[in-house]
């Protein structure tokens, strides 16, 4: 296997001399293309009307290549005509920090960490809270008749409000059967199901 500087110098010579061949031929080491994947795509998908051997075995040249089989030499003869300077890769450069340099950045990593948090957590509660079906103004009953259901006062009635307790009124298929299910809910009426 060539390394990847060989390729791209041979793909530059390639699309340097320009001709349909040569390009073709860069196009090939550029997508890393291999001897099998051109001949299903050249041979066996071809017609026999549409079959080109000499670009065929071209571009088998360039792949073979790719995969170490073949010299520059033999894949591109007149190299030297072609001259190409590649730009060479940038090196990754160190940098040093002194340890309270360091200390100060993994705060500020914990501190963005901690918000990303927060904001997901903020962003599940919203799916959740949209999750909910919609309630309308005629499921709820006034507090006035909640008290002849459940049989208390109003004062009794705000008391569990600011305890965020409430009573929950079930009514059953079409009886006047009701049911009282006292459970924690917070900001919610008094509802009949």
């Amino acid at each position: 296997m060539r390394k990847q500087e060989e390729i791209n110098r041979a793909a530059a010579i390639l699309r340097k001399k320009g001709d349909r061949i040569s390009v073709a031929q860069a196009e090939v080491l550029e997508q890393r293309r291999t001897e099998t994947q051109l001949f299903k795509e050249f041979v066996v998908s071809a017609g026999e009307d549409k079959k080109d051997d000499k670009f065929f075995y071209a571009l088998r040249d360039a792949a073979r290549f790719a995969a170490g089989g073949l010299e520059l030499e033999e894949l591109i003869p007149d190299a030297e005509k072609y001259p190409v300077e590649l730009v060479p890769a940038q090196k990754k450069e160190r940098q040093t920090v002194s340890y309270q340099e360091y200390q100060a950045l993994m705060r500020r990593v914990n501190l963005l960490e901690g918000l990303v948090d927060e904001l997901c957590k903020e962003r599940r509660q919203r799916a959740e809270y949209q999750k909910k079906p919609d309630t309308n103004r005629a499921d709820f009953i006034s507090q006035e008749e909640t008290t002849k259901w459940v049989g208390c006062s109003r004062e009794t009635l705000n008391s569990w409000q600011r305890k965020d307790l409430s009573p929950v009124i079930e009514r059953r298929g079409g009886c006047t059967i009701v049911r009282v299910n006292w459970k924690v809910a917070p900001k919610c009426r008094t509802s009949v199901a």
